[in-house]
C-alpha cells in the first residue's frame, strides 16, 4: 500500500474549487479562489525560526500530535513540462514539426491541493486516514472550514465523519512517499533464491517427467513445459512485485512524541553538559541523577518540546 510506509501514513488529496460568481467580504469583493488564496497566506506557520517565533502563533497542524509535515497549497493548473518525448528519426522521416502545439493536460477548475505525513496508531494503518482526519477536524474545525469553504459540496460537511468521508473521496494514492528518520538501511528479508528458481524448474520438469513415464506424449510435454514455465515465471514476477510492495518496517524512536522529546533532551543535555565543565568530577554522577530526574528521558509525556516550533522552552533559558 504506497501511502503507508515505515509507520508513517501519507495522505495526498486535491480538492475541487468551485470557483464561480463573486464573494463580498468587508466590502470588497472578490473570487472564491482569490479568498482561498488570503486564507491559507494568513494561516499561522509553526514556529520555526526565530521571525515566526516573534508572530507568537502557532500552526494549528501542531495541535495533533501525530502531525510531522503538512502543505496546503492552490493548485490552479499543472505546470508544462514540454513535448512529450519522441524519437528523432522518426520525426525526420514523418517531418513532424517541432514547433506546433501539442494538446496539453489541463485543470477545470482550481484545486487544493494537500499534503500530510502522520504517525500510524496501528502498524498496519487499520482505519486510516478516517481516524486521523476525524481526530484533526476535532483540533481545528474553524480553519478546515475557511480553507475549503468554497470547494465543491463542502457545504455538506456537518462533522468529523462527514469531512473524513469528503477528504477521502478526494484522496490520490501517494506513489513516492518519502521518509527521512532511517539512517542504517533496515534490515528487509529476502525472497530465497531456492524458491525463485524452484517455481519455474518444478512446473517445466512435471510435463517432461510425464512424458519420460509414458503418461502422456512428447509433443504434449514439450508444449506443456514451455506454458508451465512461462507460468513460473509470472509467478515469480508476482512473487517479487509483492515484497516489492510491502512498507518498510517502522524505524524505532520517529514518532512524533519520540522526535520531539529527542529534540528536547538534546538541548537539555547540551545545556547539562556545558555546566558540568567547570564542576568537580566528583560532583558528576549527582549531577547526571538529578538531570535524569528532571528531564525523564523515557517519558515522551513530559518533560518534551511542544510540535511546531523550532526549540525547548527549558528551565532557566534566557533564550
Amino acid at each position: 500500500m504506497p501511502n503507508i510506509d515505515v509507520s508513517t501514513y501519507f495522505l495526498t488529496a486535491a480538492v475541487p474549487v468551485c470557483n464561480e460568481g463573486i464573494v463580498v467580504r468587508d466590502g470588497m469583493k472578490s473570487s472564491p479562489i482569490h479568498v482561498v488564496r488570503e486564507v491559507l497566506e494568513t494561516l499561522p506557520t509553526a514556529l520555526q525560526s526565530h521571525a515566526t517565533e516573534e508572530i507568537g502563533l502557532n500552526s494549528p497542524f501542531s495541535r495533533n500530535l501525530r502531525t510531522h509535515f503538512a502543505r496546503v497549497v492552490v493548485l490552479d493548473q499543472p505546470n508544462f513540462a514540454g513535448r512529450d518525448h519522441s524519437d528523432a528519426i522518426v520525426n525526420s522521416i514523418r517531418n513532424t514539426n517541432l514547433l506546433a502545439a501539442r494538446p496539453v493536460d489541463q485543470l477545470s477548475c482550481p484545486y487544493i491541493l494537500v499534503m500530510i505525513d502522520f504517525d500510524l496508531l496501528e502498524p498496519t494503518g487499520a482505519g486510516e486516514p478516517r481516524r486521523y482526519l476525524e481526530e484533526l477536524w476535532g483540533v481545528m474545525e474553524p480553519e478546515l472550514r475557511s480553507i475549503f469553504q468554497y470547494c465543491y459540496r463542502f457545504d455538506d460537511v456537518r462533522d468529523a465523519a462527514g469531512f473524513a468521508s469528503y477528504m477521502i473521496a478526494c484522496q490520490v494514492e501517494t506513489t513516492m512517499p518519502f521518509h527521512d528518520y532511517w539512517y542504517v538501511p533496515p534490515k528487509l528479508p529476502s525472497l530465497p533464491k531456492a524458491l525463485l528458481i524452484g517455481i519455474p524448474v518444478i512446473l517445466l520438469a512435471l510435463p517432461l517427467l510425464a512424458a519420460i513415464l509414458g503418461w502422456i506424449g512428447w509433443p504434449w510435454a514439450i508444449g506443456l513445459a514451455i506454458g508451465l514455465l512461462l507460468v513460473g515465471l509470472f509467478l515469480d514476477y508476482r512473487l517479487v512485485l509483492g515484497r516489492g510492495a510491502r512498507a518498510l518496517p517502522a524505524a524505532p524512536g520517529t514518532s512524533l512524541r519520540d522526535v520531539l522529546k529527542s529534540l528536547y533532551l538534546q538541548q537539555a543535555f547540551t545545556r547539562f553538559a556545558i555546566e558540568q565543565q567547570h564542576r568537580d568530577p566528583a560532583e558528576w554522577g549527582a549531577a547526571f541523577r538529578a538531570f535524569l530526574d528532571t528531564h525523564r528521558p523515557g517519558d515522551l509525556d513530559g518533560p518534551t518540546q511542544p510540535p511546531g516550533v523550532i526549540r525547548s522552552r527549558l528551565p532557566g533559558a534566557t533564550a
